[in-house]
């Protein structure tokens, strides 16, 4: 973490331990519009890193669900509040991208779903806006979404990836059986998955297919650098 996301990181924490919705919103707008942090490490070194630190912290306490849901929703607030800006930094990269070559293909296509019953989405938010930083057009469907319909949404949005996002492991059978449908229905489309379900032991890759693990922006910046 550099030393502005450092300084961000301990008022934001204190914000965050406390559920103080209007600071968190305040510090993270006022770091960002002054050029004080970048969004990749925003997202990465304080918002995740400081909700995950307070999960930990308090796991197995009475009182620890309801604190890490609101924590959450403040998180997503604030992800959304710093939207406006993703946009702005996607508008600056694509101008340069076609200034650069103005014969520049078209970009990218992915498609962000969560299957039925997994109702984690934050991690997948925010890769939303990772995969658009990094130069792809996104569409991120959101969580809880039956298998019929992420089919019926491929087939309209044709995009060349689908990010199958799954945080609780006891989805993975279900995730398997989508990816397969996918695989069987849209051919051509390249499978990512996502996720901390699929970062354990029974979530192996080598169980689903032909399906690649993306983790960070450097893992989906690789995405473009396999088609250019």
């Amino acid at each position: 973490m550099t030393d502005l996301g450092n300084d961000l990181y301990a008022p934001y924490f204190a914000a965050l331990a406390s559920m103080d919705k209007p600071a968190c919103v305040q510090l993270v707008l006022a770091a960002v519009s002054e050029g004080k942090v970048g969004l990749v490490e925003l997202y990465t070194e304080v918002l995740a890193k400081s909700l995950n630190e307070l999960s930990e912290a308090e796991l197995g306490q009475p009182d620890a669900i309801w604190r890490e849901h609101v924590r959450s929703e403040i998180t997503r607030t604030v992800i959304e509040c710093c939207y406006p800006a993703v946009v702005a930094e996607v508008n600056a990269r694509e101008q340069e991208r076609t200034s650069a070559d103005p014969a520049a293909d078209a970009k990218k296509r992915v498609m962000i779903v969560l299957p039925a019953e997994e109702f984690h989405e934050l991690g997948a938010r925010m890769g939303a806006d990772f995969f658009q930083l990094a130069g792809f057009e996104t569409l991120f469907v959101g969580a809880n979404t039956p298998a019929e319909s992420i089919l019926n949404g491929i087939g309209y949005f044709q995009p060349d990836y689908v990010d199958l996002h799954v945080v609780n492991y006891y989805n993975l059978f279900k995730a398997k059986d989508l990816l397969n449908q996918i695989q069987h229905q849209y051919p051509k489309v390249r499978l990512l998955a996502s996720g901390g379900a699929f970062s354990g032991e029974a979530g192996q890759l080598d169980r689903f297919g032909p399906v690649c693990l993306v983790r960070s922006l450097a893992d989906i910046e690789a995405l473009l650098e396999e088609t250019s």
